[in-house]
C-alpha cells in the first residue's frame, strides 16, 4: 500500500463533488452559503497558523493555560448573570443544572460577548473567575438548603420560602459586589 498518493486520491474526490471545479477550498458545494472563512467561531487556516484560535463563540484567547487559573475582576454585571443562573438551577431545576439547550446558549452568548471587551490575556481568567464565582456560590447555597431542609439532596424539592430567604441573605447578595461580610469575596485571591 502506497500511503503518498493517498492525498491526491482525496483531493480528486473532492474536486469531484465540488463539480469538477480545481478550487478544493470549499469541498462541498459552491457559493456564498459554503464558504466558511471568518463565520462565527469557526478557525480558519490563519488562525491556526498565527496561533489565534477562537472558542465556538468567536472570542479569541480561551485556551486554558496555567495563566489562566488566577482570579480577576469581573464586572458586577456578570457576577449578577451568575447569581440568577444559579437562583435558577435551584427553583426551577432543585439544584440541579437541568437548563435546556437554549438557556446555556443565551447565558453562554452574553459571557462571551462580555469576554470580547477584555483583553486577550485575560479571557480565559475571566471564565475560570466565573465558574469560580458560580461554584462559591452553590457551595453556599447548597450548605444553607441542608441546614434548613434536613435530609435535602440535589434534586429534592425545596421550598420556595426557604430558596426566598436564602437569597435575600446578605451573605449571598453582598458577594456580587465583592463586599462579603464572613464570606470569602470573589476579590480575594484563591
Amino acid at each position: 500500500m502506497r500511503i503518498g498518493n493517498n492525498n491526491q486520491g482525496i483531493w480528486q474526490l473532492f474536486s469531484r463533488m465540488n463539480g469538477g471545479k480545481a478550487n478544493t477550498n470549499m469541498p462541498f458545494g459552491n457559493g456564498a452559503s459554503t464558504r466558511r472563512s471568518g463565520a462565527g467561531g469557526r478557525n480558519t487556516l490563519e488562525d491556526f497558523l498565527s496561533g489565534h484560535r477562537k472558542n465556538s463563540f468567536g472570542v479569541e484567547g480561551m485556551r486554558m493555560t496555567a495563566n489562566s487559573r488566577r482570579i480577576i475582576k469581573v464586572s458586577d454585571e456578570m457576577k449578577q448573570l451568575v447569581l440568577d443562573d444559579v437562583k435558577k438551577a435551584y427553583y426551577k431545576y432543585n439544584g440541579m443544572s437541568g437548563e435546556s439547550g437554549d438557556e446555556w446558549e443565551a447565558s453562554a452568548r452574553i459571557k462571551n460577548n462580555y469576554y470580547k471587551t477584555l483583553k486577550v490575556s485575560d479571557r480565559s481568567a475571566a471564565s475560570w473567575t466565573l465558574q469560580q464565582f458560580h461554584q462559591e456560590i452553590s457551595k453556599k447555597v447548597s450548605s444553607a438548603v441542608k441546614a434548613k431542609v434536613p435530609g435535602w439532596t440535589y434534586g429534592k424539592p425545596i421550598p420556595s420560602d426557604v430558596l426566598d430567604e436564602i437569597f435575600a441573605d446578605e451573605s449571598i447578595t453582598s458577594m456580587v459586589s465583592g463586599k462579603s461580610v464572613g464570606a470569602k469575596g470573589l476579590d480575594m485571591k484563591i
